[in-house]
């Protein structure tokens, strides 16, 4: 693959979750009610294909208490680092007040998206045995299958994350996993 193809390849990438954005908020809200609200199902635990449960934060729109009726697109991250850890920063804020994972799922949420953080396997409340880079792949795929076989789910994925969960995104999508759309 020559490098003008990859760049043009994640430019293409790039636009699809920016389309997927910009549809999902004008759904969210141009239906004249206000944005969604997060709801937080913890500690689901997805069952991997040899048995290992994998500890996984569902953040759904929701209004009133209640999850909101429909399908929607997912923004997954796959993460060694706590799916319920402060980890993220807001570099445009003047102070760089630390964001956590339930700030930034909120905004994704608010516009019309399920966001999941998901433990790797072996790592914080998942099962397993944490092997640096072998499994994250096939647990990659396993989620994505999982992820639109749920009511809640339209189908379409895109992954995010930084450092190894920016791996974790390579790795399943290698594997051509359902549903997955951008990264």
């Amino acid at each position: 693959m020559r490098l003008g193809d990859l760049s043009r390849r994640k430019f293409v990438q790039t636009l699809g979750l920016t389309g997927l954005f910009l549809a999902n908020r004008a759904r969210a809200e141009g239906e004249g009610e206000p944005p969604f609200d997060a709801g937080l199902e913890s500690d689901v635990r997805v069952t991997m294909r040899d048995g290992v449960r994998l500890a996984t934060d569902i953040y759904r729109p929701s209004r009133n208490g209640r999850p909101a009726p429909g399908r929607f697109p997912v923004i997954m991250e796959r993460t060694p680092y706590g799916r319920n850890v402060t980890s993220f920063r807001d570099i445009t804020a003047a102070d760089l007040k630390p964001k956590t994972r339930a700030e930034v799922a909120e905004y994704y949420v608010r516009h019309g998206y399920v966001v999941i953080f998901q433990d790797c396997r072996g790592r914080y409340d998942s099962e397993g045995e944490f092997t640096k880079y072998l499994s994250e792949g096939a647990d990659g795929f396993d989620a994505c299958r999982w992820i639109v076989a749920q009511p809640w789910s339209d189908g379409r994925i895109g992954t995010m994350g930084l450092s190894y969960a920016a791996h974790t995104q390579v790795a399943l999508g290698c594997l051509n996993p359902p549903g997955l759309k951008a990264m």
